[in-house]
């Protein structure tokens, strides 16, 4: 009687594997398992589609970026995808050791995650395995943005290929700035890259964008001479452009700088710019400008029209700087703002 048990107990044990190990394709059973070492694993794995596929699961968590419907955002959706239906290689051969683009990180002892970088920061892959019979792949997060989920461009400054990096930039700015995705930094990055590209013919707005995420310091800083040129694009038509052009020639490539205006001449001659322009706060900070002494002039009677000037254009700042000149007992008459 206990035979018996024990032979069905075997049965039963024997089952279970083979239903555990249906779980990815074909005859999967342990003696044809790469390795139990995930290091020795991976290289096997990657190496050719029919392993790949082997060696992952049925149904699969796929993630993938888009659209919301909501000023071009976009948000991660998760789906459960049949293995049937994906194009094998899902991914390039990685080599033993340490693969450059690639990283390997350890969830604990029976989850991994394979991050891919190989194809840029605008399209990393995060491949997830867990370890059953063998190590299996069980979800694959696409974070790149597919063109399909882009609009055609409007710009007629822009080229189609600069909007739909224009279009990518503002979407990974935004994954970026929830700070809730273990790429944020990728993110910056990948938005700071699509800003370059959008702005390669000039652009004011991706010129713009590029040089002030280049110094948040969410993103890599480019070199001081890039950000100039991109600061001289924006400040062609945008006033945000030349009043950023104009704190650039006095902080530099540092926006945490306290120190005196470096090019007081250049700095004062593009915040007058901002100010031609119609910007309202631009004008007020002229005025504040001319006041202080900041930069070159020091004018109380320009101040004064710059104030009021300002004021007209609906600067409530302005508004104040105006009640407090007017008590002032030494009368100021208004001269000209720019």
């Amino acid at each position: 009687m206990n035979g018996f048990l024990k032979k069905r107990n075997g049965f039963a044990v024997a089952a279970f594997t083979a239903s555990l190990l249906s779980l990815f394709h074909g005859s999967a059973y342990a003696d044809e398992c790469p390795s139990e070492d995930f290091s020795q694993f991976l290289p096997a794995f990657s190496a050719n589609a029919e392993t790949q596929q082997r060696l992952t699961a049925m149904t699969v968590k796929s993630l993938v970026l888009k659209p919301t419907g909501e000023n071009g955002n976009f948000e991660p959706q998760t789906t459960g995808v049949k293995s049937s239906t994906l194009t094998f290689p899902l991914m390039a051969p990685v080599a033993t050791g340490k693969t450059e683009g690639v990283e390997v990180e350890a969830v604990d002892d029976s989850h991994f995650n394979v991050v891919d970088k190989r194809a840029g920061n605008s399209n990393i892959k995060i491949f997830n395995f867990s370890h059953q019979a063998c190590w299996v792949l069980e979800g694959v997060e696409d974070w790149s943005i597919s063109k399909k989920d882009l609009v055609e461009s409007s710009n007629p400054r822009m080229s189609e290929a600069e909007s739909f990096c224009f279009q990518r930039a503002e979407a990974f700015r935004g994954l970026g700035g929830l700070e809730q995705y273990r790429l944020t930094g990728e993110l910056f990055e990948a938005s700071l890259e699509n800003y370059l590209c959008a702005a390669a013919s000039g652009d004011p707005q991706a010129s713009l964008n590029a040089a002030s995420l280049s110094l948040s310091g969410m993103a890599p800083q480019l070199q001081t001479e890039k950000v100039e040129q991109l600061f001289k694009a924006a400040a062609t038509t945008l006033p945000e452009g030349a009043m950023s052009l104009s704190l650039f020639y006095c902080d530099g490539n540092n926006i945490s700088s306290d120190g005196p205006c470096q090019h007081p001449a250049q700095a004062e001659e593009a915040l007058m710019e901002a100010a031609r322009m119609g910007s309202a706060f631009a004008t007020n900070a002229l005025g504040r400008a001319y006041e202080t002494g900041k930069f070159v002039t020091k004018d109380m009677s320009r101040a004064l029209a710059c104030y009021q000037l300002a004021a007209k254009n609906g600067s409530k700042g302005s508004v104040a700087h105006l009640e407090r000149l007017n008590k002032q007992p030494a009368g100021i008459k208004a001269s000209f703002c720019y």
